[in-house]
This record gives structure tokens, C-alpha cells and sequence, in this order.
């Protein structure tokens, strides 16, 4: 099922930090999420975990078993759990949880981090990323693997990805399998290594299948000019130590 406008709209709104200095100065770097996620102040992210996310309850299955969720601590909870969408429908439904719940986990532990290396999203960054949102036979998604370990970018995997349109914050691009649209939920240091990091989440659909997929990533910033991937590639993506010299 496609992804509707409706959430394409809710996903595409601002980014602020969490704290400004004053007028004519340069602020310090600062930990900064996407007003999406509906908060003023970290000190709100166990309430907002709580609160109802969605436009109803999700309903998740792990074998025999299945669950409801209704909130992100319930998601969290859940698939940590080994528990995915049951259905197609739920999938979509999926999407709403996926946007806000990963990155208020990580906002949780972020830092300031200690020099600004805030990153926007540009025509060029299809060179920058990692190959991700790869659909196909596991020899493809292994293929990907591959090339994001070589350190290739999601265009020298996919040459035929492009740009369609852009702003500081998200991205749309498409292939001719695909649509698919990045935002920026957060950034801040998610690894304490003081190196300022962006929270991301990536969704795609298939131009001529029901096929939809959204999954969330934290990239780090390199020496060459590129981002690598800093959390695990599958639910409940977890950050994962960054090997000495990975972003140096």
C-alpha cells in the first residue's frame, strides 16, 4: 500500500534545535529534533513515549503470537521483541511509529555534541549515503550490504537514482522501480564519540506494486565527505559501536 500524502505532508515540516543563542552569535552545537516529534525539551521524552502515537493501535505478530500497541513504548517494547507489522495495512500503519519512536529512544541518551558538524541535505547527498530501501531476492539485499561495507553510496549502488526535490531537511528521489523520501527527526552526538550525528528515517514505494518500506538509520560524518551508518540495518536498529577510524 502507497504511502499518501497525508503523511508525506505530516513528515516534511521543520527542524529546530533544542536551544538557540543569542542574535548575531554562533550557536553552540546543540542536540535538535523535528518539531514533528512533539516535543519541547528531552526532560518530555519518557511522558511523550507514553503518549498515544498513531491513528489507532497497531497490530504487530511474531509467529502465533500477536499484540496491539498504541504507544511508542509499547512499539519499542514489541519489536525488540521480534514482533513486525501483521499485515500490509498495519505496515503502513507501521510508518507513524517508525517516524517518531526510534529517534525519541536515542534522544534520550543524545549529547551535545562537541564540534558542529551539522549536515544538510543536498543535491549531491545521493553520493554521500549509504545504499538503503533495497527491495529484491536476498542476493540483492546482500549485494547492498556488501557495497555499504565497501563504503559505496546509495548512487554508486543504484546509478539510476536521482533527485526530484530537496530542502534542508528531506529528500525525495526515485528509481524506476521506486519513490522514496528521507527526513532528518534529530541530530546530536548518539554515539559519545562528540561527533554530531543526524537521526534519519527512509521510506520507499513501489511505482507499480503495493510494496512499501520505511526504516530508521543514524549516520555519522566521515573524513571523505560521506555518512556511515551507525545503528544496526534492521528493526529495532540499534546503535552499534563505530570501529576506530570509521569517521576520521
Amino acid at each position: 500500500m502507497r504511502l499518501s500524502s497525508k503523511w508525506m505532508t505530516m513528515f516534511m515540516l521543520g527542524f529546530s534545535v533544542a536551544s538557540a543563542g543569542p542574535a548575531g552569535t554562533q550557536a553552540e552545537p546543540k542536540v535538535g529534533w523535528s518539531v514533528n516529534l512533539r516535543l519541547r525539551s528531552t526532560d518530555e521524552i519518557p511522558k511523550r513515549l507514553r503518549d498515544p502515537e498513531g491513528s489507532g493501535p497497531l497490530a504487530l505478530a511474531k509467529g502465533k503470537e500477536s499484540l496491539r500497541v498504541g504507544n511508542c513504548e509499547e512499539y519499542l517494547n514489541a519489536v525488540s521483541a521480534g514482533f513486525h507489522p501483521a499485515t500490509i495495512n498495519d505496515n503502513e500503519m507501521s510508518f507513524e511509529f517508525v517516524h517518531d519512536c526510534f529517534a525519541l529512544r536515542d534522544l534520550q541518551h543524545a549529547r551535545a555534541p562537541t564540534a558542529s558538524g551539522w549536515y544538510r541535505l543536498t543535491k549531491d547527498s545521493l553520493t554521500q549515503l549509504p545504499p538503503m530501501l533495497v527491495r529484491g531476492a536476498r542476493v540483492v539485499t546482500d549485494a547492498a550490504e556488501q557495497a555499504e561495507s565497501r563504503g559505496e553510496s546509495w548512487k554508486q549502488f543504484d546509478p539510476t537514482l536521482r533527485v526530484v526535490r530537496i530542502d534542508s531537511d528531506s529528500l525525495n528521489a526515485e528509481d524506476k522501480d521506486a519513490a522514496y523520501f528521507l527526513t532528518i527527526r534529530a541530530s546530536g552526538d548518539f554515539t559519545g564519540d562528540g561527533v554530531e550525528q543526524i537521526a534519519v528515517v527512509a521510506s520507499a514505494n513501489g511505482k507499480r506494486s503495493s510494496w512499501s518500506h520505511a526504516e530508521y538509520l543514524i549516520l555519522s560524518p566521515t573524513g571523505h565527505g560521506t555518512l556511515v551508518r551507525v545503528t544496526d540495518r534492521r528493526a529495532p536498529y540499534k546503535i552499534k559501536a563505530i570501529q576506530r577510524g570509521e569517521n576520521h
